[in-house]
């Protein structure tokens, strides 16, 4: 093999092993940097999960603590309307796919004060009781949460798997109403079932 001229001179050997020792550098530097970057995603990936998570834990606690105070409610307004007669109650299915459109009102609008027992009708055929679910009624618009109750479980009522919780009527305005249910697991919540009820303004007094 002959030499490649000119290379022979110190000055040129010199150079050229500089610019590789740069050109190493240079490659390890950038490799320490993109493992940086690398562990930092990681770090932020991790910390962002660990945040869903918490924020879901608090959700869930909040939920309790709704239900426990609404539970304590509803036993105080049930005492005092149990002279009234039995206890109406407002059993929702599936039905639809959502639309553009508001569903039709079918339920009359109930005294602020009066309790009423909320039915959602599971979609599968068998309850389970170890199960725990929460329910979210909201506005068919505009989404705005309107009642909520976590901690639930299913019943089978008349041969029908269901999740009952009583609810009062001053959350039952007039209006179109949206209520979301679903399973609360250890890993978070899901999607169970959704249903639409819309409850109608009262009639104008006759003169």
């Amino acid at each position: 093999m002959q030499p490649v001229r000119g290379f022979e001179r110190p000055v040129l050997q010199w150079m050229f092993i500089a610019a590789g020792t740069i050109l190493v550098a240079t490659t390890a530097m950038g490799a320490v940097a993109l493992r940086r970057l690398h562990a930092e995603v990681e770090q932020m990936r991790a910390a962002d999960l660990n945040g869903r998570v918490e924020r879901q834990r608090l959700e869930l606690r909040l939920s309790q603590e709704q239900s426990a105070r609404e539970s304590f409610a509803l036993e105080a307004a049930r005492s005092h309307a149990s002279a009234a007669g039995p206890e109406p109650t407002l059993t929702l299915t599936q039905g639809r796919l959502r639309t553009g459109a508001p569903p039709a009102a079918s339920v009359s609008a109930p005294a602020p004060s009066q309790t009423i027992l909320l039915r959602l009708v599971l979609p599968a055929a068998k309850a389970d009781p170890a199960r725990r679910y929460a329910a979210v009624l909201r506005g068919w618009s505009g989404g705005q949460v309107v009642w909520s109750r976590g901690d639930l479980r299913a019943l089978t009522i008349e041969g029908q798997a269901m999740v009952t919780a009583r609810i009062t009527g001053d959350a039952l305005l007039p209006g179109a109403y949206e209520v979301a249910l679903s399973e609360v697991t250890a890993g978070g919540a899901a999607d169970t079932a959704s249903y639409e009820v819309a409850v109608a303004a009262p009639s104008p007094a006759v003169r």
